[in-house]
């Protein structure tokens, strides 16, 4: 098969690497030249960790129609601030047939990418999907190189709508087979852990990133007492949950399928993965902990409570203290239930006509 990845930050090199290793063609786009010249110079990717060696691409460019031209799958490896950019630029050279994959989707991804891409085209000419978080734990290093630390053993992915995720599985199944298919949309995509661990980490943190002070923003910046404050975020998140019928949010149970550690508290699950020991935390304040995992995470939980008159004052504390301290309206800025116009599939999925109508009249137009 052929692959387009878009991204060369460290997710991207992971999966150029691993599809490379399995000696599939392998297209690599990247916006900015400085992130990829040097593996335009060496023409591949040098990897260490579990998957070791050199690996050459086929194609590495800036130019977004020759990396999308005759492939068979766009893997969009970006923070998920930067889909709804991605989808307005790949939107006229994408063919009919393409399986576009978001890694991970966040939260509402593929509805925000699919969206976008009707409105460039006036129709969807490919397949749109997303993963729940990301297949790999990795970083990249200097120049063309990657550090892949972990290949988790299993993470759910779905497509939208959800009765295409079989003809996604079918294509990609031999290539990942780590990719398990989940028939239900609503439970992959708000199954989103960054949301809970990376905003509320980074705030209690805050004024150590703002110096740039160094730590290791999991071993280090996650403490038993900080941790009490994802336990009672995750209680907020699963009264959502609840609500809309889904099975129960557990960081702890994520841990063990995602990386085979059993532990009973968000505090010793985060110390205990191996993957995570030495993640340095951010030299600045404003970065994708809060730029992409409160928009893309949390502000649509937010949105999903207030539809169905659920308390999260928690939550909404966090996206308002985030906004503060990085001087963007997160509320405006961020995916929810009313721009996305997803309160028909919402009451589709979930809800009753009587409860929907209450909420009916709020804003729905879509704010890209």
């Amino acid at each position: 098969m052929k692959f387009c990845i878009i991204g060369a930050g460290n997710g991207g090199r992971a999966f150029a690497v691993y599809l490379a290793s399995l000696n599939h063609a392998v297209n690599l786009y990247n916006r900015s030249l400085e992130r990829i010249s040097d593996i335009i110079k060496k023409g591949g990717i040098k990897s260490t960790g579990e998957i070791n060696g050199f690996f050459p691409l086929e194609i590495i460019t800036q130019d977004i129609k020759l990396a999308v031209r005759n492939v068979d799958v766009v893997l969009v490896v970006t923070p998920a601030s930067a889909h709804a950019d991605i989808a307005r630029e790949i939107a006229p050279y994408l063919s009919y047939g393409q399986i576009v994959l978001l890694n991970p989707g966040r939260t509402f991804g593929a509805v925000e990418f699919k969206k976008i891409i009707e409105q460039e085209r006036k129709l969807s000419p490919v397949v749109i999907a997303e993963t729940q978080t990301l297949l790999f734990t990795s970083r990249a290093l200097t120049k063309n190189e990657v550090e892949i630390l972990k290949i988790k053993n299993s993470v759910d992915f779905c497509a939208y709508p959800e009765e295409l995720t079989d003809f996604v599985f079918s294509r990609i199944q031999d290539v990942f087979p780590q990719l398990n298919p989940v028939n239900n949309y609503l439970k992959v995509t708000l199954n989103n852990i960054g949301m809970l661990l990376h905003p509320t980490l980074s705030l209690l943190n805050a004024s150590a990133m703002d110096s740039g002070r160094k730590f290791k923003f999991y071993k280090e910046g996650a403490s038993p007492r900080s941790c009490k404050l994802l336990d009672a975020i995750e209680l907020e998140i699963n009264k959502v949950y609840q609500r809309l019928g889904l099975k129960q949010l557990r960081f702890c149970e994520w841990v063990r399928n995602s990386y085979g550690v059993e532990e009973e508290s968000h505090y010793d699950a985060i110390q205990n993965i191996e993957a995570y020991k030495n993640i340095k935390a951010p030299k600045k304040l404003t970065t994708r902990y809060f730029t992409e995992d409160v928009p893309t995470g949390l502000v649509p939980i937010a949105s999903l409570a207030d539809l169905l008159s659920v308390d999260a004052p928690l939550i909404n504390s966090i996206i308002n203290l985030s906004s503060i301290l990085c001087g963007i309206d997160f509320q405006k800025k961020g995916r929810t239930v009313y721009n996305l116009k997803l309160i028909d599939y919402i009451k589709e999925k979930v809800f009753s006509t009587n409860f929907l109508e209450i909420k009916q009249g709020q804003n729905t137009e879509m704010d890209t």
